[in-house]
């Protein structure tokens, strides 16, 4: 499979727009370590400590918005905020309709299996049902590549059923 890279993802329309002293960002808390919920639903992690390091040197206040990541990219365009920070990664479907900065970190992804005995390999999972989360390069390759593999799109982590 490809490298896949994550990435800060920014207009740069919005961002020459953006106030001098607030900088609102879009996410999700999908992504955890990276971005989650705090116990008062507030996104906090590595992105979101990223991001108040970036308005930090512009002399600015983080605003954040966490809603779907499949949402994201749409909600930018309709300029509900500045910039998205939530491991995003670069495509070309998303190129064109976006601009985005360098890679910040490299995304690794895997599948989390209960019980051990149940998959070893994506020939394993045939006719099996895969949690996956709405929008991401997960789901795209699963239904492109792994056709044998139900994928099954959910909100975020959190709203997949415990197993």
């Amino acid at each position: 499979m490809r490298k896949v890279l994550t990435v800060l993802l920014l207009s740069t329309l919005a961002i020459g727009t953006a106030s001098a002293e607030t900088l609102h960002f879009g996410t999700t808390t999908a992504n955890p370590p990276f971005v989650t919920a705090n116990g008062k639903n507030q996104p906090v992690g590595f992105d979101i400590d990223l991001a108040h390091a970036l308005c930090q040197q512009m002399q600015a206040q983080c605003q954040f918005t966490a809603q779907r990541f499949d949402t994201l990219i749409p909600a930018l365009r309709f300029k509900k905020f500045d910039a998205v920070i939530a491991g995003m990664e670069v495509i070309p479907m998303r190129e064109k309709q976006v601009a985005f900065s360098r890679p910040y970190r490299q995304a690794l992804s895997g599948v989390v299996i209960v019980n051990k005995d149940v998959a070893h390999t994506f020939a394993d999972l045939k006719a099996k049902k895969v949690g996956v989360v709405k929008g991401t390069l997960h789901q795209r390759y699963l239904r492109d590549k792994q056709k044998a593999v139900q994928a099954v799109p959910y909100d975020d982590v959190a709203s997949a059923p415990p197993r």
